[in-house]
């Protein structure tokens, strides 16, 4: 997903006044307790083979009862792959499912949303937004409806040559699909994709703005949460839904009072659709003529912390016994063309947060026997107890900083303690 994508780097590369540091930057580090490879890419002559045999990323984690469902990309692979083949269509990326009582033993469950071309192989005039990959799902459950829903990551491209072909291209468009079954156990079963709907081919969460396609094309959904400052349905003021989204290279908030909001790609804003209010961590790039319809009227972070973090793909979690918001991401480094670490933040104040408050969490220091010294992204997060959460993430053995074959790792993070000044005091400088 984006900057993992070397070409849209290079588009990023040049537009004016776009540029990152070396390395991404944290304060502290706060290291898991890794544990190593969780699940790896299906093995020739295992069902799904085909379906995710060149690599898993992006996983997302959750917990049903006493299932845990993990939802990933899968890259698919044939037989008569070598290097250089240019038929991308054989090698898409889909979100997946797996599920385990125990995180040992995996049942795989195979693709469960679709690209474009799987539906209608000629569909690509009617400009289906997830064409060319249908993957990085984020799920909500809505306890009121009772339905899950999946924002997830559509392309309109893919790589056409070399190890990486099949990789997702811009543009990036986020969608949205929700499941067929109700109720919690729906999260296992079927899922329709608003898109396939007549009419609603060209569906997207984010309108992409009048000032162009760059906004759009590197737009990318996030882990959605109810406003903690909403104050019920006469709430004029704040709206219910919060999605932590990657916009450009920051992450921003979007806002919605709809899960079922879209949008028409060339058509006119949804009035009640989802918007995006503001960047809260990244350079905070201006855009001249504004930012997916928002003026540019977004501040940079002071200079000395200019192009010195660069996020994406988030993940949340509230802290009920210390009352911080946590936001888990990816970094990329410019100098591997890659995401290399994964960085904690920390908040009192949703709507605000400082880049400053931020430790690394996983990286090539810290990955159990050094399984994994080259790229490692894709962080998401699940409670264990009050003071430890599991997280997940995607990395390579060895030194690669390819996207193939990736794997999910694992370890465990304790939660920590903050004193009175917010420093966390079982941190230790980033160094």
């Amino acid at each position: 997903m984006m900057s993992n994508f070397r070409f849209l780097l290079f588009v990023w590369a040049l537009m004016p006044g776009v540029s990152f540091g070396q390395h991404a930057v944290a304060t502290y580090r706060m290291p898991i307790d890794d544990r190593g490879i969780l699940i790896s890419p299906s093995e020739p002559g295992e069902r799904y083979y085909e379906s995710d045999g060149r690599g898993m990323r992006e996983p997302n984690i959750y917990k049903v009862g006493d299932t845990y469902y993990l939802f990933y990309d899968g890259a698919a692979t044939h037989e008569g792959h070598q290097p250089g083949d240019t038929d991308a269509e054989n090698h898409l990326w889909r979100t997946h499912l797996a599920k385990s009582k125990d995180l040992k033993n995996w049942e795989r469950l195979g693709p469960k949303l679709k690209c474009g071309v799987d539906d209608d192989p000629q569909g690509a005039e009617k400009g289906y937004k997830d064409f060319w990959s249908a993957s990085s799902a984020w799920l909500y459950y809505d306890r009121d409806t009772k339905y899950w829903y999946a924002y997830y990551l559509g392309a309109d491209g893919a790589a056409p040559v070399g190890d990486d072909v099949g990789t997702p291209a811009v543009y990036y468009s986020s969608c949205l699909a929700k499941a067929e079954t109700k109720g919690p156990k729906g999260i296992e079963g079927e899922w329709k994709q608003i898109n396939r709907e007549p009419g609603k081919e060209k569906s997207v969460l984010f309108y992409k703005g009048t000032n162009g396609s760059f906004p759009q094309g590197i737009t990318v959904p996030g882990p959605v949460i109810v406003n903690p400052k909403w104050q019920g349905k006469k709430d004029t003021v704040n709206l219910k839904y919060m999605m932590f989204a990657t916009c450009g290279a920051n992450i921003a908030i979007v806002r919605s009072n709809d899960l079922e909001a879209v949008q028409d790609w060339d058509g006119d804003p949804n009035p009640q659709g989802w918007r995006v209010d503001k960047p809260i961590l990244g350079p905070l790039i201006e855009i001249p003529g504004g930012f997916a319809g928002v003026p540019a009227s977004w501040e940079r972070i002071p200079n000395d912390r200019q192009n010195k973090t660069a996020p994406e793909n988030a993940n949340y979690y509230f802290d009920p016994v210390s009352g911080y918001h946590f936001l888990f991401t990816n970094q990329f480094n410019q100098q591997y063309n890659a995401t290399d670490c994964n960085v904690v933040y920390w908040t009192k104040d949703v709507d605000h947060w400082d880049d400053r408050n931020s430790a690394v969490v996983v990286d090539a220091k810290c990955t159990k026997d050094g399984w994994a010294t080259g790229a490692i992204g894709f962080p998401s997060v699940l409670r264990v107890d009050d003071e430890t959460l599991l997280l997940v993430y995607d990395a390579i053995k060895g030194n690669s900083i390819g996207h193939t074959p990736r794997h999910i790792g694992y370890g465990y993070w304790k939660i920590p303690k903050f004193d009175e000044t917010g420093k966390p005091v079982s941190a230790v400088l980033n160094k």
